[in-house]
């Protein structure tokens, strides 16, 4: 990388310690950071953050010449974006390229998010090293491999709630959040972000209370707002999603019971073969 030397107004301490927070906060952003977000973040105006950009992108050039940081117009409004050379190919069979659309599929469920996107990045850097042959193969994979969710919920309106949230989840910070309960009343909560379950459909929010200290389902669909706070939090080393399952049907939990159910004889084959429950028998 290239250092060019150019002369600009003299900075302020509190540019610089701007200047390095973009350097170090953008490989949080692997699609872009909004300019207007980075304004807020910073605490500065957007002609500010241009002023910012402009003198990154004039001293740090890569070995061509080229600046590393710039600005691009989306349909969002203008992103500041970090370039890089395309990254070295990976290795990879069909079976492999296989893999990774499945997650691809899973992830989609998701709406358009930096999780969705980073899988369907892996999946097109891979199938450029197939053969022809092997590439040819998969013009036909989204109908070999098909998804049919089970009354899949609608996320599209809560793209932004999803990336903050897997955001949180990733880099371990605390949220706030308002949560819309059965009744209609909405809540604040402070809360350490665990967990991101999927279940029947939908996705749920496990997350310990910062008050209470103990861990509690969210509707993903009821969460109204969310606040990403610089504070991180510890993540539990005992904890396992599976101790929030363990003994219940799907999520929902309470005292245990033992319970017998009857059936007729002609759904035996339909019931033995689900597990329905790890204590059945």
């Amino acid at each position: 990388m290239k250092r060019k030397i150019t002369k600009y107004r003299k900075p302020t301490y509190a540019d610089g310690i701007n200047l390095a927070r973009i350097v170090d906060g953008i490989s949080h952003y692997p699609f872009g950071w909004q300019l207007k977000e980075l304004a807020q973040d910073l605490g500065v105006s957007e002609r500010t953050a241009r002023r910012y950009i402009k003198a990154l992108s004039q001293e740090f050039l890569d070995d061509e010449g080229n600046p590393i940081f710039a600005i691009e117009k989306k349909e969002q409004g203008a992103v500041l974006i970090k370039t890089s050379k395309e990254p070295k190919p990976i290795s990879a069979s069909i079976y492999h390229l296989i893999s990774v659309y499945l997650a691809l599929e899973f992830f989609k469920m998701l709406g358009e998010n930096v999780v969705a996107f980073s899988v369907e990045n892996v999946f097109e850097i891979m199938e450029k090293q197939l053969s022809p042959r092997e590439r040819d193969l998969l013009k036909d994979l989204p109908r070999k491999f098909y998804t049919a969710p089970y009354a899949q919920k609608d996320y599209s309106n809560k793209v932004d709630i999803l990336e903050d949230l897997i955001k949180a989840i990733v880099y371990q910070n605390i949220i706030k959040i308002t949560y819309k309960r059965p009744s209609g009343e909405e809540w604040n909560y402070t809360l350490e972000p665990l967990t991101l379950l999927y279940h029947k459909g939908g996705f749920y929010l496990i997350a310990r209370s910062v008050k209470h200290q103990y861990s509690v389902y969210f509707n993903l669909e009821r969460i109204q707002n969310i606040q990403l706070q610089s504070e991180k939090f510890e993540y539990p080393k005992k904890y396992h999603p599976e101790q929030m399952l363990e003994g219940a049907f799907g999520i929902f939990a309470g005292p245990a019971k033992e319970i017998k159910l009857r059936f007729a004889p002609e759904l035996k084959e339909y019931i033995t073969a689900y597990k329905w429950h790890k204590s059945q028998k």
